[in-house]
């Protein structure tokens, strides 16, 4: 399954990779920016709740099937590996995203060890907002297994050691990654993702070698990163 792109269901893939596979995830889920909050689709009950193109769902429904997949993460997922999750927030719904993050940690061994904020080189301004701010920036949350909280595998190259204690000291890495959010690339997607951006988090966390999964693929940004 390695260095493949498979054009289907994420849980029906995931139902292919064996159990402490990956090194990690990163992803950048549908953002449900379709409908408000309680809105449900007439048709719902003939919909297929994990459909290509879901971004329409309630949000009982959204935390319902992001959390399934999660808890296939953690199966998948070495116990040491790293979750990084892209997640901005609609208009209608800011919230969603921290109740996810709560659903995670309350329903799977699964919580977050840090958060990354990401600036972009464009703002995507509320132009006809009268009290929110442009958003030139967007989260990116750490997922970790409980266990290791404080143990989970990173590739920050150490800066010294020292000699009599033996402890070691590690670059600088901030917790504010800057990184285009427009790679260029003509698209019907018209949310794409950074390959800048993954290739920075790649060089943060994952050594070379390192089995990365992305459960939404869309055109292959994070392969390419």
């Amino acid at each position: 399954m390695k260095n493949k792109i498979y054009n289907e269901d994420n849980i029906k893939t995931m139902e292919k990779i064996p159990d402490n596979h990956c090194h990690g995830i990163i992803t950048t889920p549908p953002y449900n920016l379709g409908r408000n909050p309680n809105h449900r689709r007439k048709d719902q009950e003939d919909y297929n709740l994990y459909a290509d193109n879901v971004d329409n769902l309630t949000e009982e429904e959204y935390l319902e099937v992001r959390t399934t997949e999660f808890k296939e993460f953690q199966r998948i997922v070495k116990d040491d590996g790293v979750i990084l999750y892209n997640m901005s927030y609609s208009k209608e719904n800011p919230m969603l995203p921290l109740l996810l993050m709560n659903k995670i940690h309350n329903e799977t061994d699964l919580t977050v060890a840090d958060v990354i904020t990401w600036k972009k080189n464009k703002a995507n301004p509320f132009q006809t907002s009268p009290n929110k701010l442009t958003r030139i920036s967007e989260l990116i949350y750490v997922i970790v297994n409980k266990k290791h909280l404080h143990t989970f595998k990173a590739n920050k190259e150490i800066s010294k050691i020292n000699e009599k204690t033996k402890q070691k000291f590690y670059k600088n890495y901030t917790n504010l990654i800057e990184a285009r959010n427009n790679d260029g690339i003509k698209s019907k997607n018209k949310a794409t993702f950074s390959i800048d951006l993954v290739e920075q988090l790649i060089h943060i966390y994952f050594p070379p070698k390192s089995i990365i999964y992305d459960p939404f693929m869309g055109i292959g940004t994070t392969a390419k990163g």
